[in-house]
């Protein structure tokens, strides 16, 4: 399936991230597979976050996308551990309010 790119900025609050990938999957017909700050191509002293989107058919687009953020240097079990009912998806170091945490990326148990 094909895969897309989209920016999402690193300053918001988490909150706001999470409403701009599900409008994103609403939009686009696709849901988000990655999600990371962006490493290169960025200018100095932004903090973009990459999402990567795959196609998905019109109609089939996965439930809600959920993101919970830790601190880098947390273990991502104990944060997937008190999200019940949820499966983890993604996992990536993305800026929050301009402070890179590690985000973890979840959806509802089919």
């Amino acid at each position: 399936m094909a895969q897309q790119t989209q920016l999402v900025d690193g300053q918001n609050a988490l909150d706001a991230q999470e409403n701009a990938l599900n409008e994103a999957e609403q939009m686009l017909a696709a849901k988000v597979i990655q999600y990371a700050k962006k490493t290169s191509g960025a200018a100095p002293g932004t903090t973009p976050n990459e999402a990567v989107l795959q196609d998905v058919p019109i109609g089939q687009q996965p439930p809600p996308l959920h993101l919970k953020a830790i601190d880098a240097t947390s273990d991502p079990s104990l944060a997937a551990a008190h999200r019940a009912g949820l499966t983890l998806v993604f996992q990536g170091n993305a800026y929050v309010s301009g402070v890179e945490k590690l985000v973890l990326g979840f959806r509802q148990t089919t």
